[in-house]
């Protein structure tokens, strides 16, 4: 059992719960929970090592018994007090673990884009990536200004999103080369359509800007791609 804060799977969940540097750094981020660990097995996701506490349930103890596709090689109980500090949730299901940043690679040919601009609460990017799921996009554009799609609050919102999805924070003359071809739709309180009336069947990308500003103006980004 590890019970040493000054233990390095210790220190190193910290750094990456805390810090989106470090995360960057890494190459790497956590999971939380039975349902998200399982999510992430489903789909082949490699771990990198996994801690419980003694408070896991029986439907993780059978995931860790079971170790299903054997992709849990790297497994260490802590102590309760330890697995306290280190979660990011404010009661913890008693098992993170953490995970290589596998980026899916955008779509060569996209069909549906969602690009979300300057979004900084953690919660709504994601939502909306959980939306972007169920609504079969393509893959999700994040651009400069944009909250890290791998701190914890956004994976525990976007509900296994992260495992399906290609995801990627690109600068502004990439996302150029990328979006080029497509049509954008701005969601906006004050547009001229309704949501219900944009033919989102055809291939093209939808804006989506943050919380206190809006998405950065189109003048400034979109009309001027040369």
């Amino acid at each position: 059992m590890i019970t040493s804060s000054s233990n390095s799977k210790i220190k190193l969940v910290r750094r990456l719960q805390s810090r989106s540097q470090d995360r960057k750094a890494e190459a790497a981020f956590v999971i939380e929970g039975v349902r998200l660990i399982e999510e992430a097995i489903s789909v082949g996701w490699p771990m990198l090592f996994v801690l419980y506490d003694e408070n896991l349930s029986s439907r993780g103890k059978t995931l860790l018994d079971t170790r299903q596709n054997q992709n849990i090689d790297d497994m260490h109980q802590i102590s309760t007090s330890l697995m306290a500090e280190i979660s990011d949730t404010e009661t913890s299901q008693g098992i993170l673990a953490v995970l290589p940043q596998k980026i899916h690679p955008l779509p060569a040919s996209p069909n549906f884009v969602i690009l979300i601009d300057q979004v900084r609460d953690p919660g709504n990017l994601g939502t909306i990536l959980r939306a972007a799921e169920a609504m079969g996009a393509s893959g999700v554009v994040l651009t400069p200004g944009t909250v890290d799609a791998f701190s914890p609050k956004v994976i525990r919102a976007g509900m296994g999103a992260h495992f399906h999805l290609p995801i990627q924070h690109l600068p502004w003359h990439e996302i150029h080369a990328y979006l080029k071809e497509l049509p954008v739709f701005l969601a906006t309180s004050d547009a001229e359509k309704s949501l219900w009336e944009v033919d989102f069947t055809q291939p093209c990308t939808l804006l989506i800007g943050g919380e206190a500003f809006g998405a950065s103006p189109l003048e400034n980004k979109w009309l001027h791609l040369e």
